[in-house]
């Protein structure tokens, strides 16, 4: 299917300055937009659908995604809009980038969980944003960042500045917390927006506010106008979606994949829930109709920004791609970053100590015997949140090692895999020390910091997952990542949010008369590491000729022997399925950034 607007999607962001002018003209992008000066200010790859613009004197705000404001609203907002900053207050349903060109300076702002980001480099000295950071990478002619790279080989814990750090060298990533401004002589400075609030609200006070930020957030997909399609795992996640987006008997088509392990009882949620909901036209896929993890590593696709996180799933999502584009999905709703939003990316006890004991005492009792956790780990958790960030790292990149992967402990959480090469690990513990004495904690304690690199994580998975799905002319959408959500999340108290007694309390206290009781009562979730093994074992083939001529060899970061031993040894520790991905993720990605990139030649289409 020959998608006409969400594939290959980039903007630049210029500066209202002169020379902006020659940059577009070195683009050569088939759209853009002038600053309200007549200067080029918006440039790239886009679908008119997903654009709005609203001009107001020498103001003009634009919204690049899903976002209930509509042209006469922004237009608005435009009109009474004086200074950059003003826009720190705006806030509307859905997934967008907030781009504004205010009486000569220009503000450019992603998503606060960073599934769309802004990037930024010194282009001929003026600073330029974009949607996409190797956009900017083929713009400034950049070379591979190999202390970047060699991060995306981290084991479990990646320190939270590293998750979306561009791999170029000159290209550098808006804090996702942050805005990107430009002034009127093109330099760019970042600002902060937003801190995470102070989760203090009881559970029931933000689940009324969860429930109101998904529902929006749905229905802004919806008023799009586009065909909605949606995922129906059934996960408490993708069930809940289901459920808003046929709210008043809308008709709705869902996919449902049929489990491979006789203990993943998914497809009995999902036929349960599919039971309740009305209009419902159902896709199911067996599993011997999706093909095995890594079975594609040898194929090139078109090359991305990033390798793809946990790319021995991409085989199933390039085939649910093809089935939802087939059937005419313009948009596919994921309830993927569900888990990192709902729950946050740790339990909160810690700090729950210092206010009430007796609480944390038995919340930290029953996490023990959940997890099967030893005091001794528990101690080495609660030693690590009397450090600072910056000093947490610098330590941790001290002890940085290629890890043998026989050492699970709190202890090993940020390592590079046993094939790293003594090189890969120097420049790796470099770049860690480096930035320790300029990176900050996120958030007000560890959890909090800890939440938003969870966010952060599940939203670069959806982001990897953007193009595999455009390509069939769908654009793939998690509400749960949207900024309004995020807010409603992180505001409750967290040991409520996240309990060991009951399973999504927030989202089933926002769901109640909305989705049916018998599917809140969920308290189990799929656990797929079987799938992956047999992939692993269907596919030694594949995996061993990748490590032939490795292209992370010939950068010196792996020892593609030691790489290729694990891989057909089936020597399997808790790490070495990560271990194996991250690294075959990195690889793949290489070999396809060989491709010559695809040029837009067409006459662009001016915006005034």
């Amino acid at each position: 299917m020959n998608a006409v607007g969400p594939a290959d999607e980039w903007l630049v962001v210029l500066p209202d300055h002169p020379e902006s002018h020659s940059i577009a003209a070195t683009l050569d992008a088939p759209r853009r937009v002038d600053h309200p000066s007549g200067r080029p200010w918006l440039v790239g790859r886009w679908d008119p659908v997903d654009l709005r613009v609203g001009t107001a004197g020498r103001t003009s705000v634009a919204a690049l995604g899903f976002c209930s404001a509509t042209p006469e609203r922004l237009t608005a907002l435009a009109a009474r809009t004086e200074h950059a900053s003003a826009l720190d207050g705006f806030t509307a349903p859905g997934c967008f980038h907030l781009l504004a060109s205010v009486r000569g300076t220009v503000r450019a702002q992603g998503t606060l969980s960073g599934l769309r980001r802004v990037v930024h480099a010194d282009v001929g000295g003026l600073t330029v944003a974009a949607t996409r950071a190797d956009v900017l990478a083929r713009l400034t002619s950049a070379d591979l960042d190999r202390r970047r790279l060699v991060l995306k080989l981290l084991l479990s814990e990646v320190p939270l500045h590293t998750v979306n750090a561009p791999l170029w060298e000159g290209v550098r990533a808006v804090d996702e917390d942050c805005c990107l401004v430009l002034s009127p002589a093109g330099r760019g400075r970042s600002r902060r927006r937003w801190e995470p609030p102070p989760a203090d609200l009881p559970l029931a006070e933000a689940a009324g506010a969860l429930r109101v930020a998904l529902a929006d957030a749905v229905r802004a997909r919806q008023d799009s106008g586009l065909t909605v399609t949606a995922d129906l795992s059934g996960g408490l996640d993708s069930t809940t979606l289901c459920f808003l987006a046929s709210r008043g008997g809308r008709p709705l088509t869902t996919v449902t994949r049929l489990g491979a392990d006789l203990g993943d009882d998914d497809p009995l949620w999902a036929d349960l829930a599919a039971g309740y909901l009305p209009n419902l036209r159902r896709l199911t896929v067996p599993r011997d109709r999706l093909p095995s993890h890594y079975s594609d590593v040898l194929d090139r696709l078109p090359a991305t920004e990033e390798p793809f996180p946990g790319v021995e799933d991409r085989p199933m999502y390039r085939t649910l791609a093809r089935l939802v584009g087939d059937q005419g999905s313009q948009v596919h709703l994921t309830g993927d970053g569900g888990d990192e939003t709902l729950m946050g990316g740790a339990s909160g006890v810690f700090e729950l100590l210092r206010r009430h004991p007796l609480t944390a005492w038995r919340h930290l009792r029953a996490y023990r015997a959940l997890e099967h956790l030893r005091w001794r780990d528990i101690l080495g958790h609660a030693l690590d949140r009397r450090e600072d960030y910056p000093g947490w790292l610098a330590r941790r990149a001290r002890a940085l090692e290629a890890s043998p992967l026989d050492r699970e402990t709190a202890a090993t959480l940020v390592q590079l895999p046993p094939w790293a090469t003594p090189e890969a690990v120097e420049l790796a513990r470099d770049l860690l020390l480096e930035e320790a004495a300029t990176t900050r904690r996120h958030g007000r304690d560890w959890t909090a910091h800890h939440t938003v690199w969870g966010i952060r994580t599940g939203a670069s998975l959806v982001r990897a997952t953007v193009p595999l799905y455009a390509a069939e002319g769908t654009r793939i959408t998690s509400p749960y990542l949207d900024d309004a959500v995020v807010q409603a999340c992180t505001s409750a108290r967290t040991h409520e949010r996240r309990t060991p007694w009951k399973y999504k309390p927030l989202l089933a206290e926002a769901m109640r008369g909305i989705v049916p009781e018998p599917c809140l009562a969920r308290s189990t979730k799929a656990e797929g590491s079987n799938v992956e093994h047999d992939g692993l074992r269907a596919n030694v083939r594949q995996l061993a000729e990748l490590c032939a001529d490795s292209r992370l060899g010939r950068l010196g970061l792996v020892d593609p022997g030691v790489l290729r031993e694990t891989c057909t040894s089936f020597r399997i520790r808790m790490f070495t399925p990560y271990a194996i991905s991250t690294s075959v993720s990195c690889e793949r990605w290489l070999r396809d950034l060989e491709q010559p990139a695809a040029v837009d030649a067409a006459t662009p289409e001016v915006v005034r």
